[in-house]
């Protein structure tokens, strides 16, 4: 039987999302509280909507895993709640259908950005604060260059390029209110970093250190020595991911 566990988690604590040996990740510490909590013999393996990088936030994460025993979710959820550490929370659990999968059933996934300009004391765990003028017309005009299907391999960590690197976003905005910027992108998938490069690319170009055009190149050649140093991913929050009308809902199993 499989089962959807949404959890939200504050990434500064973590290195990520995938489990590493020896280091506190999202991943390990779920499966180590499933573990605890569901007792027998076999292993808990989670399966996670992506797989943030150190330091970033997720508002939802969908997850999946199996199990031969039932299980009561509610149960297991009220338990989680309670044992999971300050900086993780369990969202909601259900029974899904086997052939619910929480990454390749996802249809696209959507972050959120957070700058300040200028220094501000309070929540400077989920912004980058910045202390240069920077032209937003510049910045929109770099977000509408990736709207579409584009080959993203250039805003990509060398050795995590895949056979096939093509992304299509359906949204990329900014919206500012006062000194708060805030980038939105949606996209079917994300390589790795891909919206940490971009946004420094962007920076860069706000600062004045190249045209928006930088984009458009970068896409089309596909060098990522020509992007901006990776923003910060403390600022970076997963916020959502979509499934599918009925897929991984309450009720979706033979």
């Amino acid at each position: 039987m499989r089962y959807r566990l949404d959890v939200a988690y504050h990434g500064a604590g973590f290195h990520g999302w995938q489990k590493q040996p020896g280091l506190r990740t999202v991943q390990g510490e779920l499966e180590l509280w499933l573990a605890r909590l569901l007792g027998g013999t076999s292993e808990v393996t989670l399966v996670g909507a992506g797989r943030t990088d150190a330091g970033v936030h997720a508002n939802v994460m969908p997850t999946h895993f199996n199990r031969d025993e039932p299980v009561d979710p509610d149960a297991l959820l009220h338990r989680l709640k309670v044992a999971l550490p300050e900086d993780l929370k369990a969202l909601c659990l259900h029974r899904v259908a086997d052939s619910f999968h929480a990454r390749y059933s996802a249809n696209s996934r959507r972050y959120v950005y957070r700058i300040r300009l200028g220094h501000w004391p309070f929540d400077r765990d989920r912004e980058w604060q910045i202390h240069d003028a920077l032209d937003t017309a510049v910045l929109k005009a770099c977000a509408t260059a990736t709207i579409g299907e584009h080959d993203f391999r250039g805003f990509c960590l060398s050795e995590s390029l895949r056979e096939n690197n093509r992304c299509t976003v359906t949204e990329s905005t900014w919206h500012q209110d006062g000194p708060l910027l805030t980038y939105t992108i949606r996209a079917d998938r994300f390589l790795h970093e891909m919206v940490r490069l971009l946004m420094g690319t962007f920076i860069a170009a706000g600062r004045g250190r190249w045209g928006a055009e930088r984009v458009t190149e970068i896409l089309t050649s596909g060098r990522s020595g020509l992007c901006g140093d990776a923003a910060p991913p403390h600022a970076l929050t997963l916020e959502e991911v979509c499934y599918p009308a009925g897929v991984g809902e309450p009720g979706d199993f033979d």
